[in-house]
């Protein structure tokens, strides 16, 4: 018997960011850098997945921390964790938070994009052998991760799923498949270091790590693309997916 995610949609429907429509134009995001870093977590998270999605098996989370030096609203960077899923049998990252560096940009992530993405300081920065970054918000660090020892590698190694958020549309929930397009220029792995993680922080209060998986960094240009997919979040996908375009 397949698996699905136990989310009461019930509990987090007014916390929901409100989009404005699904006609979202994409913004290029040229020489963008990604740090990544997937950690295995203990059993019990499908209470935050929605019952659309079936739980990645093992649980994982991936973090995600991306520098944008250009947008239309210019640099900002954005950092998400995100609970790895599958909607039918295509892997996605279902986005629990996000944290965003610049007031606008988190009310177009909120409008365009559903990103649940509150306010906060995020910094990336890169030494000889490490890639680090924290996030802060109200004076508190939040998060803290580290890809140590980067080794290069083909832009072909690695691999960026697609995300999903959970937005209201026209007032009804709904779950946005967001799939940016990356040209990678340059790439590295390395060992997953998590040294600080609020979960209540980032609606992950259910989320206890376990093991480290991998580690990766890239210097690419991606976009935030125009939406294709939106599904129900009490269906299975394989009955509750709409394409819009």
């Amino acid at each position: 018997m397949p698996v699905f995610g136990e989310l009461e949609l019930a509990t987090i429907a007014d916390s929901l960011p409100a989009m404005r429509d699904l006609d979202t134009e994409a913004w290029e995001l040229p020489k963008a850098e990604v740090l990544q870093l997937a950690c295995e977590i203990a059993d019990g998270s499908c209470a935050l997945l929605p019952r659309a999605l079936h739980p990645a098996i093992p649980e994982y989370v991936t973090f995600v921390v991306t520098r944008y030096p250009e947008s239309p609203l210019g640099p900002f960077s954005l950092a998400q964790v995100r609970l790895m899923a599958r909607a039918g049998v295509h892997p996605r990252g279902y986005v629990l938070g996000a944290v965003a560096s610049s007031p606008d940009a988190v009310t177009a992530l909120r409008e365009r994009w559903g990103y649940p993405a509150v306010q906060g300081e995020i910094a990336l920065r890169r030494y000889h052998d490490r890639v680090a970054a924290t996030v802060r918000r109200e004076g508190r660090t939040i998060l803290e991760l580290a890809l140590v020892d980067p080794e290069v590698v083909s832009g072909g190694d690695l691999q960026y799923i697609h995300g999903v958020t959970l937005a209201r549309v026209a007032g009804a929930a709904q779950l946005i498949q967001v799939d940016p397009h990356y040209t990678l220029h340059q790439a590295s792995r390395g060992r997953a270091c998590v040294s600080r993680f609020e979960p209540e922080a980032w609606n992950a209060v259910l989320v206890e790590l376990t093991t480290p998986i991998s580690a990766s960094v890239s210097t690419c240009d991606t976009d935030l693309p125009r939406i294709r997919f939106v599904m129900e979040p009490e269906t299975p996908v394989v009955r509750g997916t709409r394409k819009v375009r």
